[in-house]
């Protein structure tokens, strides 16, 4: 009983606060966004939160890949995680763990944005086409269901970022003789687009798909709804 009267509450609190809000929008002549925009906008602003904390969590191990990757084999100064940790610590302090992290944030952050809503959105169109097509309002997506709106998802989330994926390979890869010195992504971006065309902003995204969307982003997604589903976790993303 008690606890049925402190969501009550709640509920009258969160009321009067929307109310509230809705007045002072209306005092100042500004239109109240829809319950569908919002839902929009929070489904894509935790999509970005889970892929800045994310990549941030492993920020450190990111830096640690890309040295190791290109340490000189004469000049070993590391050869494990531990020891390749410890070196960035001792040389370059906390900040040297996370060289690097703003990029890449600025990358992921999108995608990942992108990525989580085209999959909620997507699995929503799909699952309402089967329960259609098979006149069951209670049918589930079954996983090869679940790996259409995966693979959907990467695909969009791909191509609504892959112009940075590719910018950001070139820059790394840059050397003093190489025919363009790019200063940054926007700088990178600019030129491309203005020496080779907006068609050269895409180069190798077939590849990608076919190599990192269909094995990678669509198989998580669709792991991540079985073992759910396993485990009798109930997860609601949005209204």
């Amino acid at each position: 009983m008690a606890s049925e009267d402190v969501k009550t509450s709640e509920s009258a609190v969160t009321t009067i606060v929307n109310l509230a809000e809705e007045a002072k929008l209306a005092r100042e002549g500004v239109k109240a966004p829809s319950h569908a925009v919002l839902s929009i906008c929070k489904s894509l602003v935790a999509g970005g939160v889970a892929g800045g904390v994310s990549r941030t969590a492993v920020a450190p191990l990111e830096r640690l890949k890309i040295l190791l990757q290109v340490q000189n084999p004469h000049n070993i100064k590391y050869n494990g995680t531990i020891q390749g940790l410890k070196y960035i610590w001792r040389t370059e302090g906390f900040r040297g763990l996370f060289k690097g992290n703003g990029t890449n944030c600025a990358r992921i952050v999108p995608n990942s944005a992108v990525k989580f809503f085209s999959y909620e959105q997507a699995s929503h169109g799909i699952l309402w086409l089967y329960q259609q097509q098979t006149g069951k309002e209670d049918a589930e997506l079954t996983p090869l269901l679940r790996l259409g709106a995966g693979a959907c998802a990467g695909i969009i989330a791909m191509s609504a970022t892959y112009p940075m994926d590719m910018v950001r390979g070139r820059i790394t890869v840059q050397t003093d003789k190489s025919p363009y010195q790019y200063r940054g992504m926007f700088h990178a971006l600019s030129t491309v687009l203005r020496e080779e065309g907006p068609r050269a902003l895409y180069k190798g995204w077939l590849p990608s798909v076919i190599g990192v969307v269909v094995p990678s982003i669509a198989l998580a997604f669709v792991t991540y709804e079985v073992v759910k589903d396993i485990l009798g976790v109930e997860i609601r993303i949005s209204d």
